[in-house]
C-alpha cells in the first residue's frame, strides 16, 4: 500500500497548497503540471503491472498479429512488438502519452484543480490500469474538446479506431448541447425504460430480438452485490454540484437515469456511468469555476479518494488476487 499512499498524499499536498494560496485567481501552468506530477510518475511506474486487466492486456499482446481488437489500437501493440518493445514497455509508453494528453487538457480547463481531484478520486485508477483502451480514447476526445470547446468529426475518427466506444462518447456529447433537451433526454430514459423492461421480463420480446443480449453473460458477471452503491449514490450528489455550477443538465439526467439501470441490471454498467460522469467533469470544469458550495463538494471528493484507496487495500487483505496490491513497491 505504501507506493499508493505517497502518491495520492503527494499530490493531496501539492492541491491543498495550490487551492489555498490560488484563491481566486487561475492557478499558473506550473502548478497545474506539478498537481499532475505525483500522478505521472505513479502511472508510468505502475504501468502494466497492476489493475484486474493486466493479464488480459497482457495476453492480447502477445497475440496482437492473430487477435484484432480495434484498428489503432492493434497497430500501435504491433508496432510496440516490431520495435522490440515488451508488454511492459509498452504500457509504460502508454501511460506517459496519457499524463500528455491529461496535462494537455490541464492546462486548458478552467477549474483544473476540481478536475484533477475528482479525476484522482473517481477514474485515475480505473482509467489508468484497468480501461487502458477506452480511457486512451477518451483522453484524446478530450484534448480536443478543450481546444475547439465542441465535438468535432476530427474527435470522432482519433478516438473510435483505438475504442468503438468513442462513437457513444461523441454521441453523448452532442445530445448534451442539442437545443431540444427535453427531446434528448426523452429518448435516453426511453432507451434505459425498454431496456430495463426487456430485461427484467424477456418474454416481452419474446424471439423477435435474436441475439440482441450478446453482452448478457458479461453483465451477469458476479460484482460485489446488486445494490446501490454509496459511492455510486456519492457522485450523484457530486454530479448534481456539477449543474448547480454550470454544467450541462443533460449528462445529470442520464447520469441520474444510469443510476436506476444499475440497481435494476447489472451493477457493471457503472463503467457507463464513470464514462457520463467523465463528460460532465470535463464539461463543468471547461467551462466554468466550481463555486456554489465547492467546499463541500471538495469534501465529498475526498471521501471518494478514500474510497478508491480502498480497492487496493482490500485486495491486499484477500492476497493480491485482483492485481492491485502492492507489496515493497512490486506487484503481488
Amino acid at each position: 500500500m505504501t507506493p499508493y499512499l505517497v502518491a495520492f498524499a503527494s499530490f493531496l499536498l501539492v492541491y491543498f497548497a495550490v487551492e489555498t494560496n490560488s484563491g481566486h485567481r487561475s492557478p499558473s501552468p506550473g502548478e497545474r503540471l506539478a498537481l499532475l506530477l505525483p500522478l505521472a510518475v505513479f502511472a508510468v511506474l505502475y504501468a502494466g503491472r497492476i489493475g484486474t486487466d493486466v493479464e488480459s492486456y497482457g495476453g492480447l499482446f502477445e497475440i496482437a498479429e492473430d487477435y484484432p481488437l480495434e484498428p489503432g489500437f492493434s497497430i500501435l501493440m504491433i508496432g510496440a512488438k516490431t520495435i522490440g518493445l515488451d508488454y511492459i514497455a509498452f504500457t509504460k509508453v502508454l501511460a506517459l502519452v496519457q499524463m500528455m494528453l491529461l496535462a494537455y487538457v490541464v492546462l486548458r480547463l478552467r477549474d483544473p484543480l476540481f478536475f484533477l481531484l475528482f479525476y484522482l478520486s473517481a477514474f485515475f485508477l480505473n482509467f489508468q490500469f484497468n480501461a487502458i483502451r477506452n480511457s486512451l480514447a477518451l483522453l484524446i476526445i478530450a484534448a480536443l474538446y478543450v481546444r475547439a470547446q465542441r465535438p468535432g468529426a476530427m474527435a470522432l475518427v482519433g478516438a473510435s479506431v483505438i475504442h468503438y466506444s468513442s462513437v457513444l462518447t461523441l454521441g453523448l456529447q452532442r445530445l448534451a448541447t442539442s437545443k431540444r433537451q427535453w427531446l434528448t433526454i426523452g429518448l435516453v430514459a426511453g432507451i434505459a425504460l425498454a431496456f430495463a423492461a426487456i430485461w427484467l421480463h424477456p418474454e416481452i420480446a419474446g424471439d423477435r430480438l435474436g441475439d440482441l443480449f450478446v453482452y448478457k453473460g458479461y453483465l451477469e458477471q458476479d460484482y460485489e452485490t446488486k445494490s446501490f452503491y454509496p459511492a455510486l449514490l456519492l457522485k450523484l450528489v457530486l454530479a448534481w454540484f456539477f449543474l448547480r455550477n454550470g454544467g450541462r443538465p443533460f449528462y445529470f439526467r442520464t447520469y441520474a437515469i444510469l443510476v436506476v439501470l444499475v440497481h435494476l441490471v447489472s451493477p457493471i454498467l457503472s463503467r457507463l456511468c464513470d464514462l457520463v460522469l467523465f463528460l460532465a467533469l470535463l464539461d463543468v470544469c471547461a467551462r466554468q469555476r466550481m463555486q456554489i458550495h465547492r467546499a463541500m463538494a471538495i469534501g465529498l471528493t475526498l471521501v471518494l479518494v478514500v474510497s478508491s484507496l480502498l480497492i487496493p487495500w482490500s485486495d491486499c487483505q484477500h492476497g493480491g488476487e485482483d492485481r492491485w496490491c502492492l507489496v515493497g513497491g512490486s506487484a503481488r
